[in-house]
């Protein structure tokens, strides 16, 4: 399950890079935006590597009117939306048993899940999973961001997410006239 990549793995099947806070929440967005029932995602990290930044990010594609704040001492927050967001960091849990009492797989059948921390559940979490390892790159806001998909389900979301994230690339920057300039010209 979840423990091979965990402990080091296959390659990852994406790397990206973020230079800023901004980039990684857009990574978010991207990930948000292709989002489905059933998905879950692992992110992987030392503290202060923007994990909780990724999930801001997708909170704000699934148009959550809450904004995405760490989990830490509830240990899960709930972002509704265009669908449910479970987002739970694991951190302050001491075993695998504390991590099944939380059912997590049951959060799945109407919403989808991101946990920060899953080397301490690794055991108690879905099987397919879009691992993400965040690392520190080359400046203090740099970021390297490996994704890893465990199976078919986040293979697909992988598929979707990079696909969602290349055309947010390419409009990053440009000044798309809205549909009242466009008349008026």
């Amino acid at each position: 399950m979840a423990d091979s990549f965990l402990a080091g793995g296959p390659n990852p099947a994406l790397l990206l890079v973020s230079d800023s806070e901004s980039e990684t929440v857009r990574i978010g967005e991207s990930i948000g935006l292709a989002l489905r029932t059933g998905d879950t995602v692992l992110l992987s990290g030392d503290l202060g590597a923007g994990k909780t930044r990724l999930v801001h990010g997708m909170a704000n594609a699934i148009e959550s009117p809450i904004p995405a704040r760490s989990p830490t001492f509830v240990i899960v927050n709930e972002y509704p939306g265009r669908i449910r967001l479970s987002h739970c960091d694991l951190y302050r849990l001491g075993s695998v048993d504390e991590v099944e009492e939380l059912a997590l797989d049951e959060r799945l059948h109407d919403g989808a899940l991101v946990v920060e921390w899953p080397e301490i559940g690794a055991n108690a979490l879905p099987e397919d999973v879009l691992f993400l390892k965040l690392d520190n790159g080359e400046h203090d806001d740099q970021r390297l961001i490996s994704f890893t998909p465990t199976g078919p389900s986040s293979a697909g979301l992988l598929g979707r997410s990079a696909a969602v994230y290349e055309a947010l690339d390419a409009t990053a920057g440009l000044n798309i006239p809205s549909a009242t300039e466009q008349s008026t010209n």
